[in-house]
């Protein structure tokens, strides 16, 4: 490969800097989603990476220098959420050894592993401390943070549900609505060619919230998710403010709907016209460009309705170890951009389990 990256754990990588578009693309195919660039002596590599698609946080160090005490907390904050998110990240300085090793020892140390358990892991890596101020600067960390005891310490977040093979049938489902929509009328799609639907009512069901909340942590760049977050909290204000109450979408009438689209409010993934995540938008969305022929299809009516029933009430019992009971849960756009609709989907199960189990079934 024109870059091959040296793994720390599943999620986190170190190297060299990558500098070539050959070297960006062999990223890309390892997997690597995001970039922690400590190179001070590239003005524009951060930028170039960040146009490649990845995520990138530019914390720029000199070299054989120390990191700033302060903003490496920020690097170190901002590493721990993309790992959160999982993303893979990669480490980089120019070659991927003194800088890069100071700042993954004091990531590992940040984790709680120590001294001991943070040299074991490095062994075998070429991304070390390489001179005495930065040796001191890792030993120094260490006593500002401590080693975990309570538990073992570990770098990964361990996702209980694997998503991957619901999000696989729910693109099955896109596709074949993206098959009968086409390239769509002369101002092409929407999120890219017009953005005529960015200002209706959004609900989806749980696998499509699931999927696209995923999909603005993966794209998006922390300070996109943040802007996209808020704007979806505002929205949300705003929806509950026409009579809407997100723990009960049977509160949703035609004149909220109404009241909410009258008011003109953009998607909170609308940017200038165009959508953060046109290539993984919401259903709704790619049917807003189907042909008036074509509104009529048993694909829309039927088929579309009955498999998203089918993969939601599937993850539903992933999630719960129980089928889900009474109408579908469905969530507000604004509120899965928001992350609000976590919480609402575990209100729902509270409440469940208060009603405690239907009579004559166990």
């Amino acid at each position: 490969m024109a870059y091959e990256v040296n793994w720390v754990t599943d999620h986190l990588a170190v190297g060299g800097a990558p500098m070539s578009y050959d070297a960006l693309g062999a990223l890309k195919a390892q997997g690597i989603d995001a970039i922690l660039n400590l190179c001070g002596e590239f003005c524009d590599l951060h930028w170039i990476e960040a146009d490649e698609g990845f995520d990138v946080y530019y914390f720029p160090i000199p070299d054989e220098e120390t990191p700033d005490l302060g903003e490496l907390e920020k690097a170190l904050e901002w590493l721990d959420e993309s790992i959160y998110l999982g993303k893979k990240v990669l480490i980089h300085c120019r070659h991927g050894i003194g800088r890069t090793g100071t700042v993954l020892n004091a990531y590992l140390l940040r984790k709680g592993l120590g001294h001991k358990l943070a040299n074991r892991t490095l062994k075998g890596l070429r991304s070390k401390p390489q001179n005495f101020d930065q040796w001191r600067f890792v030993r120094r960390y260490g006593k500002k943070e401590g080693q975990l005891t309570i538990r073992e310490p570990s770098l990964e977040m361990r996702h209980l549900v694997d998503l991957i093979p619901f999000f696989k049938d729910y693109e099955r489902i896109v596709t074949s609505v993206d098959d009968l929509v086409g390239e769509g009328g002369q101002d092409g799609l929407c999120g890219r060619g017009h953005s005529r639907c960015c200002t209706r009512l959004v609900m989806l069901p749980l696998i499509e919230a699931v999927y696209v909340n995923h999909a603005m942590n993966m794209t998006l760049s922390q300070t996109e998710r943040q802007a996209a977050i808020e704007a979806g909290a505002e929205a949300g204000k705003r929806l509950r403010g026409f009579g809407y109450m997100r723990d009960d979408p049977g509160s949703l009438t035609e004149g909220i709907r109404a009241a909410y689209e009258g008011a003109g409010l953009a998607c909170p993934l609308n940017e200038l016209g165009e959508c953060r995540i046109f290539e993984r938008r919401p259903l709704h969305c790619r049917l807003a460009d189907l042909p008036a022929g074509k509104a009529d299809d048993p694909l829309v009516t039927t088929v579309v309705p009955a498999a998203l029933s089918t993969v939601s009430a599937s993850l539903f019992f992933a999630f719960t170890s129980e089928f889900p009971s009474g109408a579908p849960m469905r969530f507000a756009l604004a509120d899965v951009i928001s992350g609000k609709f976590v919480q609402t989907f575990f209100h729902h199960l509270m409440h469940a389990a208060a009603r405690g189990p239907v009579p004559g079934k166990s």
